[in-house]
């Protein structure tokens, strides 16, 4: 900033400069206000010097009549140094009755009365926190006062745009074949799913979770999510066009992870058929434990030995020897016990090629799917699971959506194309 203008400042404000000089806290926080003020009173001063709008006395309407100028009309905006008042031209259609304002357009202005600015750090503190905590903290942070009702209504319609952009981008890809470019080429790409419930309205609904990641030479891991409200078909294409962005079709070796979940195996059939598929070694151990805890009860160092036995068995790729010892075991029981067995053999059997674990470890590949165990904490539970929520299902979608943008890192991207006016 220019030297003459600071000075200037200095001496106007220098009374009440001088009473809190020796407490830098005090000083930098009247600091702040003043300049909050000088803000909101230069940006009040400088948005009305312009035509705001103005295209002439009449421009073309899309029904192919014109829309004549009819005044300048005044609106007020919520800015991050508070109120201001515009005022922008205001056109209207005699045939179709259409309104418009260009510069609420041009601006990107919304139904709310917030500016650009302002809604962008409502909806990036709502990615993290309730809207009752996110209305404190823009008072805290920028002294200015944004009810909670007003911050939800804005990150679902925000939310909504992203969701829409998104819906919008897959038909053009799958209508059009029109595959993005990748951003990166990896040499080995993972895919993790997995899903993760939600308390809703009218019960639990799962939010279904994909992860995408590689690592650089310097052994850095990127990481990309995907998540949707949505049926597993749809979420498949959605992870589909995810990874494609991600270096799909460009990379050396594609590795799969999930938990063998029927729709996890479909998904990964239809779209991702070159992947090698993983059942990621937590949810195999775990059906082992489940099975020793119902032949021998839980927290039982029966049930601990049996099952150290079987899982060491499974991890050094004895499968055939697995299952025969399970075959031969269950011929001494019968009823629940004989079914746990049973269902053992039937999942081992199922999924015996994607349980390779020695072979597997020996290629380097990553075995569990810890990444999309901790995308479901990380990425869902941390918002969408604080104590107490219950969602409708626009809210919960809409913040999911906006959460992945900012974890993804395209929030500027997002609000380049100025949402409020979508």
């Amino acid at each position: 900033m220019d030297t003459k203008i600071l000075e200037q400042l200095e001496e106007y404000f220098s009374e009440e400069f001088a009473l809190v000089r020796h407490d830098l806290a005090a000083l930098e926080q009247l600091v702040e206000e003043k300049m909050r003020l000088l803000g909101q009173g230069l940006l009040q001063r400088t948005v009305n010097r312009k035509p705001n709008g103005y295209k002439g006395s009449s421009m073309a309407c899309g029904c192919d009549g014109s829309m004549r100028f009819v005044q300048h009309r005044p609106r007020d905006i919520h800015t991050l140094f508070g109120w201001i008042n515009l005022e922008r031209a205001y056109y209207h259609c005699p045939d179709c009755r259409k309104s418009l304002y260009p510069y609420d357009v041009a601006s990107g202005l919304g139904t709310e009365r917030l500016s650009l600015g302002l809604a962008k750090a409502c909806c990036l503190l709502a990615v993290d926190d309730s809207f009752e905590q996110v209305s404190r903290k823009i008072e805290q942070v920028f002294g200015q006062k944004v009810s909670a009702n007003t911050i939800e209504r804005l990150t679902h319609q925000v939310g909504t745009v992203v969701l829409q952009q998104a819906d919008e981008d897959l038909a053009n890809v799958r209508k059009n074949r029109d595959i993005p470019e990748a951003r990166i080429t990896p040499k080995r790409l993972y895919i993790a799913a997995d899903g993760t419930t939600v308390h809703e309205t009218d019960s639990w609904h799962e939010s279904k979770i994909g992860v995408i990641y590689s690592e650089d030479e310097r052994k850095d891991r990127k990481s990309c999510y995907v998540g949707r409200f949505d049926n597993s078909e749809t979420f498949g294409w959605h992870l589909w066009l995810e990874s494609c962005r991600c270096g799909l079709r460009q990379a050396d070796e594609v590795i799969f992870l999930g938990d063998g979940a029927p729709w996890i195996r479909n998904e990964r059939r239809k779209h991702f058929g070159r992947s090698t598929f993983i059942i990621d070694w937590y949810h195999a151990s775990e059906h082992i434990w489940n099975c020793g805890k119902a032949l021998f009860g839980e927290g039982t160092k029966v049930t601990e030995k049996w099952v150290h036995q079987r899982s060491d068995l499974l991890w050094d790729g004895w499968t055939k020897k697995l299952l025969d010892d399970l075959k031969e075991q269950r011929k001494k029981y019968r009823g629940a016990k004989r079914r746990a067995i049973s269902g053992l053999i039937r999942y081992i059997s199922t999924n015996e090629e994607q349980m390779r674990y020695d072979v597997f470890r020996e290629k380097g590949y990553d075995i569990g799917s810890g990444a999309v165990e901790s995308a479901c904490k990380y990425v869902v539970g941390k918002r969408l699971k604080q104590s107490g929520m219950i969602w409708k299902r626009l809210g919960s979608s809409s913040i999911l959506a906006l959460r992945i943008t900012w974890l993804n890192e395209r929030w500027e991207q997002l609000w380049e194309k100025k949402p409020l006016a979508a």
